[in-house]
């Protein structure tokens, strides 16, 4: 996916580069033509009159200055602040453009905030810098990051289709009881036309396993022509899945004392 495709004027659709905007010549604010810079995946998105929040923008149209919802200042200096739309520092040492140490998900979560700009705003121009070069073309920087998010939806589609054929389970502990897991047909919010029972799922890298709810019936969720022919036990046999000591195999709840 990576980000969203370039706004109109940009270098992907003009025969020549744009010429990148100096947002500390247009000042937020005053007569009503100033920009501020919309820190966004690259901060390559510049914004008329500055900064809103989505809650301002249901209420009032015209377009004042204000900050945004969490309460970060507006930085109308034409700084690239990606980072701190993530981390919510926008403090001095926050507001920067550094995003190469962001995770997967949190890369997902800048991609968000530009799909939100680009929808919502007019696209001004680019900020020059560690995305956008003074010639506003892209630069290998603005490549490697634009890889990272294709990465990151890549390991989100992965986590939803296993959380579709994995389930998690329902919970619940009371200091007298213990814990007690068990299946529905929509536990971990998955609506399906099975129940499934408690297993243990393994997770390279986690140091704990997690309750997962496995189809019983059936054949596995990953069998193809040419598997050989199932054994109508569903996902029960998948080598990543343990059963729970003392929790009868096919049981939907199990309960584990303290």
């Amino acid at each position: 996916m990576g980000f969203p495709p370039r706004a109109p004027g940009s270098a992907a659709a003009a025969a020549s580069p744009p010429r990148p905007v100096n947002l500390r010549r247009h000042p937020a604010g005053g007569d009503g033509e100033g920009t501020t810079a919309a820190a966004a995946a690259s901060g390559f998105l510049a914004h008329k009159r500055g900064l809103l929040s989505q809650r301002r923008r249901q209420a009032d149209s015209t377009g004042c200055r204000e900050t945004a919802n969490r309460g970060q200042p507006d930085f109308q200096e034409g700084r690239d602040a990606s980072r701190a739309f993530v981390t919510g520092d926008y403090s001095e040492t926050g507001l920067v453009d550094d995003v190469s140490d962001l995770s997967f998900s949190e890369m997902l979560t800048l991609q968000n905030w530009l799909s939100f700009y680009e929808k919502n705003y007019e696209f001004i121009g680019r900020v020059s810098g560690r995305f956008y070069g003074q010639d506003g073309l892209p630069t290998p920087e603005l490549t490697r990051t634009e890889a990272m998010i294709a990465r990151g939806v890549q390991a989100n589609k992965q986590d939803l289709e296993e959380k579709q054929r994995f389930p998690p389970c329902n919970a619940e502990w009371s200091s007298a009881r213990g814990s007690r897991l068990w299946c529905s047909p929509k536990s971990g919010g998955v609506s399906r036309d099975w129940t499934g029972v408690p297993r243990k799922l393994f997770k390279p890298g986690a140091k704990e396993p997690h309750c997962v709810c496995v189809k019983t019936t059936g054949a596995p969720s990953d069998q193809t022509p040419d598997s050989p022919p199932h054994r109508n036990r569903g996902d029960l046999d998948h080598p990543s899945l343990a059963e729970y000591p003392g929790c009868p195999p096919l049981a939907i709840s199990c309960s584990l004392p303290l």
